[in-house]
C-alpha cells in the first residue's frame, strides 16, 4: 500500500464531523454515543446465549422432535475430516459416503449436507476429526471467534471494538450455522493489517483464501494495481504450494472431483435447492423473481466488474490504507454469485476499516447509520427476506461501495484543496 495521506478535518462540502468537534460542541452529539456502542452490543450477545439455552432446553423437553442441530455445517467439515483420516479422502466428494459419517456423528440423518470445497480446504481441516464432533465443532467455532475478535480489535483498538466485534450478527449467524466466514474473515483482515509492513506474511494470509477462492478473486487484481510484488508473489506462491500439498496428500482425484462437484454447487443454486433467501447476491435476487438463469448471470457480471472498477480507482491511486482495504473487502463480495450469509462477516471488515479511518478524520453525514445498517445486514437472510421474498442483501453490499468510492472521491478532493492552497502565492 501507499502511504497513508494524514486525514484532516475541515473544509470540504458536506461536514465532517471529528472527536475534537464533538468535545468542543457537546450539543451537537452523535446519537450513536459510547454508552450505546456498549449497551445494544450487550444485549444482542445476551440473545446469543439465550438461543442455545433455549434450545437445549427444548430438546430435554421434546427429545423425540427434531429441532435441527446447532452449528449443522461443520457436520460436513468433521465428516471430510474423517474420511481423509481413514485414506478415503475421494469419499468427501461422494454425497452418500459422506453422508453415512454424517449420520453416525449426528445419531441420526442431517439430511443433504454434501462437501462441496476445494482439496485446500480438506487439507485445512485435515485434523479436526481427531477429536469427537461436538467437541470439534465448540472448538473451531471458539478458536475463530476468538480470531476474529482479536483481528478486529487490533484494526480498532479498544474493549468497545472487541464487544462490538463479539456481538456483530455476522458471527451469530456463522456460529447458527457451523460455518468457515469467521475465518476466511480472519485471513483477509490478517492480509490487509500486514500488507504495509510485512508484504511477504500479509500474501501467505491472502494465499490461504485459496480455501474459498470465490472470495479472492479481486486481491490480485488490488496487489496488481498498487505494485505491492511481493505480497503478490507470496499470495501465488501460498495458493500454489496448499494446492500441491493437497494433492500429495489426497490425490489428483480429490481435485478432479471438486471441479465435477462445481456443476452440482451451481444446479443447486439454479434449480432453487439452496435457500435464495441466504445467498446475498444479484444472482439470486432475480432468480427469487424467476427471471430467467442467462438474465440473473449477466447482472452478476455486472456486478463483478463493478466491483473490479472499485478496486482499481482505490488502489491505483493515492489512496488511504483503510479506505483501500474496505473497499476490496466490500467489492469482493460483489464477485460470486455462490456467496452465503455466513461469508458477510467480511461487512465486519468493511466497518473495521472505515471506522478506523473515520475516527481519525472524521465522520461525514449519514455514514454512521450506515455503520450500523451494515452491522445488522447479515442477520437479514434468516429474519427478513424469507418473508419479503427480496434478496435485497446484494443492494446494501453495491451501496456500501458507492459509500466508500465517495468517500475516497471526498478525499481526494480535500488533498487537491489542500495542496492547491499551499502551492498559492501570499497576498501582500
Amino acid at each position: 500500500m501507499n502511504p497513508r495521506q494524514p486525514p484532516s478535518a475541515g473544509n470540504g462540502d458536506e461536514p465532517v464531523e471529528t472527536h475534537e468537534e464533538n468535545a468542543a460542541r457537546p450539543a451537537r452529539r452523535h446519537w450513536l454515543n459510547p454508552q450505546r456502542l456498549v449497551v445494544y452490543p450487550a444485549a444482542l450477545l445476551a440473545c446469543y446465549v439465550l438461543g442455545p439455552l433455549v434450545f437445549l432446553i427444548r430438546s430435554w423437553l421434546h427429545p423425540a422432535a427434531d429441532h435441527g442441530p446447532l452449528a449443522q455445517d461443520y457436520l460436513a467439515f468433521w465428516s471430510g475430516s474423517y474420511l481423509a483420516l481413514h485414506g478415503h479422502a475421494i469419499d468427501a466428494y461422494n454425497v452418500p459416503a459422506l453422508t453415512a459419517v454424517e449420520t453416525t456423528a449426528l445419531t441420526r440423518s442431517p439430511g443433504v449436507l454434501p462437501w462441496l470445497y476445494p482439496p485446500t480446504f480438506l487439507l485445512l481441516v485435515y485434523p479436526v476429526a481427531l477429536l469427537p464432533y461436538w467437541l470439534s465443532v465448540v472448538l473451531f467455532l471458539a478458536v475463530t471467534s476468538a480470531a476474529f475478535v482479536r483481528m478486529a480489535s487490533a484494526i480498532v483498538p479498544g474493549r468497545t471494538a472487541m464487544l462490538v466485534a463479539l456481538a456483530f450478527p455476522g458471527t451469530g449467524v456463522v456460529l447458527l450455522a457451523g460455518q468457515n466466514g469467521l475465518l476466511t474473515a480472519v485471513f483477509m483482515g490478517v492480509g490487509l493489517i500486514l500488507l504495509r509492513r510485512r508484504p511477504v506474511l500479509a500474501g501467505i494470509s491472502f494465499g490461504l483464501l485459496c480455501i474459498k477462492p470465490h472470495l479472492a478473486v479481486l486481491i490480485p487484481l488490488a496487489l496488481l494495481c498498487s505494485r505491492s510484488w511481493r505480497a503478490l508473489f507470496a499470495t501465488a506462491v501460498t495458493a500454489l504450494v496448499m494446492l500441491g500439498a493437497s494433492i500429495w496428500a489426497f490425490g489428483t482425484d480429490t481435485l478432479m472431483a471438486f471441479v465435477h462437484n462445481m456443476g452440482l454447487i451451481a444446479n443447486y443454486v439454479d434449480t432453487g435447492q439452496s435457500k435464495l433467501d441466504r445467498i446475498p447476491t444479484f444472482f439470486s435476487m432475480l432468480r427469487l423473481w424467476h427471471v430467467p438463469t442467462a438474465v440473473a448471470y449477466g447482472l452478476q457480471i455486472v456486478s463483478a466488474c463493478a466491483g473490479a472498477a472499485a478496486v482499481v480507482y482505490a488502489w491505483t491511486r493515492s489512496c488511504s490504507d483503510e479506505l483501500r482495504a474496505a473497499t476490496l473487502a466490500c467489492a469482493s463480495l460483489m464477485v460470486s454469485p455462490y456467496l452465503f450469509d455466513y461469508d458477510l462477516t467480511w461487512y465486519g471488515l468493511v466497518i473495521a476499516w472505515f471506522c478506523r479511518h473515520a475516527l481519525a478524520a472524521g465522520f461525514r453525514r449519514g455514514e454512521r447509520e450506515w455503520l450500523v445498517l451494515l452491522w445488522l445486514a447479515p442477520m437479514a437472510g434468516i429474519f427478513a427476506v424469507p418473508h419479503l421474498h427480496f434478496q435485497f442483501l446484494p443492494l446494501v453490499t453495491a451501496g456500501s461501495l458507492v459509500v466508500l468510492v465517495r468517500r475516497i472521491v471526498f478525499e481526494r478532493s480535500r488533498a487537491g484543496v489542500r495542496n492547491v492552497g499551499a502551492t498559492e502565492p501570499v497576498a501582500t
